[in-house]
């Protein structure tokens, strides 16, 4: 083998950006026809988002037209139909409102909230075990459609199908919100120095402001762990400042508890190869 003539590849020149980042979604679990399409090339398997319980969700992003600087990239989450159960053995419960609360059983959760100002309370008709997943998919719905359900429904048609994987009718809500120029912003952050990453622990719509929650819920005990450069402004990554890995937290927030664990499960870096 002649080691100077081998053909090797290019350096990646995909950007890294961190920061708050307005994004739309353009796919939601998509099929193998679909990915070889975003990803502009026929060398794509058929995905597989079976999870070890539930499924998946893997979201696909473009810069919002709004933003100065050109990205794209996904995220996932994940969704069963398992009941929402926290270390303590208390239940999640969610209402068609999306308003959710912790409570041992029904009879506590309503003695619970005897105590509470009206519009805290969970509507007693509709009130329901939550899913596990479920509270974070719709956070990120609300965040999109800039929705704040009080007296309207805010139901999915079928929880059951997207447990499974299918992000058709996920698909359908953001395709039609995107048509109306909305959107979300996420924190994206860099992970290991080189993999471009993104925060799933708060949304905001597009147009959100920054706030003094939106800080703590970043900064905070279970809060982001990658690399942000220090600030929320959207940015290019510089690679010179990125941190040592004795430095980063390897801890990600568990989405379907209510403390951080730690992961073994591998995930997909550079999800849009080198774009």
């Amino acid at each position: 083998m002649n080691l100077n003539e081998l053909e090797t590849r290019e350096p990646s020149s995909r950007k890294l950006v961190t920061g708050f980042a307005p994004i739309q979604i353009i796919a939601v679990n998509p099929d193998v026809k679909k990915l070889r399409e975003i990803l502009n090339t026929e060398d794509v398997k058929e995905p597989n988002y079976d999870a070890e319980k539930g499924s998946r969700l893997d979201f696909w992003f473009v810069s919002h037209p709004m933003s100065k600087i050109e990205f794209r990239g996904k995220f996932a989450m994940w969704a069963s139909n398992d009941v929402r159960v926290s270390k303590t053995d208390k239940k999640q419960y969610i209402d068609n409102f999306t308003k959710t609360m912790w409570a041992s059983n029904l009879a506590n959760a309503s003695e619970l909230m005897t105590g509470w100002d009206e519009s805290r309370r969970l509507d007693m008709k509709s009130i329901r075990e939550a899913k596990e997943g479920e509270e974070n998919i719709y956070n990120l719905m609300k965040a999109y459609a800039n929705a704040s359900p009080k007296t309207k429904p805010f139901v999915l048609d079928d929880w059951n199908a997207i447990a499974k994987g299918n992000g058709s009718e996920l698909q359908a809500f953001f395709s039609h919100f995107n048509k109306l120029d909305q959107g979300v912003k996420v924190l994206l952050g860099i992970k290991e120095g080189k993999y471009q990453d993104v925060f799933t622990g708060i949304f905001l719509n597009v147009n959100g402001r920054i706030t003094d929650y939106v800080t703590s819920r970043v900064t905070g005990e279970y809060g982001y762990k990658g690399d942000y450069q220090g600030n929320f402004d959207l940015k290019e990554y510089n690679m010179e400042s990125a941190p040592s890995s004795n430095e980063v937290e390897s801890g990600v927030s568990n989405m379907f508890g209510d403390s951080p664990v730690t992961t073994s499960q591998a995930e997909t870096p550079n999800p849009f190869l080198d774009f």
